[in-house]
């Protein structure tokens, strides 16, 4: 009697690990969504989440290049390892043309669930977007900035005056700011065109003008340069000259002689004695003190 009873708990133990663990694996989605965003030669793998579904959740990330298929191995990207985010970048791992078979292991609590990408990934299946391009006029000159330059794309910027769509000037952009002088003002359009140079694909902006204004006559920068040298040599000059006639006028002011009146103007500059030239007659006197008649 006591074993039958054990043994009947012991099924139903069994019974009721194996209804939970069915009840939970229906709880999981099939698969996760798989996608690859590729833009620009930039790879990016996304796919559904299971917080909602699972107390614990994370995911690890496999490819299989040529190499690896020839091996019947996977590969382990080591950025998206046991990550709890929803997307990995493979721009570097998928480095190669050949065809790559991804797929997304998924760690829901104690179970796993493997979503494969519907099909093999080529990079040459990237989208090329046309260039991210700002454009700013100035005085006879055109200045456009490119965002996010690519090793594997070549842009090229294209720039005509409006009206003469002959004439197109062509030149390859190797850096994000570019500066273009124009000969004459007026209306200018230009377009940017990107080039995969694996594909040999294309994609261009839409052409964009701007008015630039008229430029400065050649002349004009070496005349206002003289002109600017002239007129700093003549204050130089005119300001030494007053100087000059300042410290002279000082100097007078210093050594000032208070003029003689009118009256004396006409005296000798020394009194002159003479006894010489006397013109009246004069007579001798003999002085004898007193005490000596006694």
């Amino acid at each position: 009697m006591f074993q039958k009873r054990s043994s009947l708990k012991t099924v139903t133990a069994a019974l009721l690990i194996i209804a939970l663990t069915l009840s939970h694996a229906l709880l999981l989605p099939p698969l996760l969504n798989v996608s690859m965003q590729s833009e620009n030669m930039r790879h990016v793998l996304k796919w559904s989440s299971l917080k909602e579904t699972c107390r614990s959740v994370n995911y690890t990330v496999k490819y299989q290049g040529e190499f690896e298929y020839m091996q019947s191995r996977w590969q382990d990207e080591d950025s998206c390892r046991e990550i709890s985010d929803t997307q990995c970048d493979l721009t570097l791992a998928l480095s190669s043309d050949s065809d790559y078979n991804i797929t997304v292991l998924a760690w829901c609590n104690d179970s796993v669930l493997a979503s494969p990408l519907p099909k093999p990934f080529n990079r040459r299946d990237t989208v090329l977007l046309a260039p991210d391009i700002s454009v700013t006029q100035g005085v006879g000159q055109i200045e456009v900035f490119f965002r996010e330059l690519q090793n594997h794309i070549n842009v090229k910027l294209q720039i005509w005056k409006k009206g003469d769509e002959q004439n197109v000037t062509s030149s390859v952009i190797t850096d994000e700011k570019f500066l273009f002088d124009v000969s004459s003002g007026g209306n200018y359009c230009l377009k940017a065109v990107a080039t995969l140079v694996i594909t040999n694909k294309s994609n261009s902006t839409d052409p964009h003008c701007v008015s630039v204004p008229e430029p400065e006559p050649a002349w004009l920068i070496p005349f206002a340069v003289s002109m600017a040298v002239i007129l700093t040599f003549a204050m130089a000059l005119t300001l030494g000259l007053l100087t000059l006639r300042c410290s002279r006028w000082l100097q007078k002011i210093e050594h000032h002689k208070e003029e003689m009146p009118d009256a004396l103007l006409g005296w000798p500059s020394a009194p002159v004695a003479s006894f010489d030239n006397l013109q009246e007659p004069t007579h001798s006197l003999l002085l004898v003190d007193p005490s000596e008649e006694r």
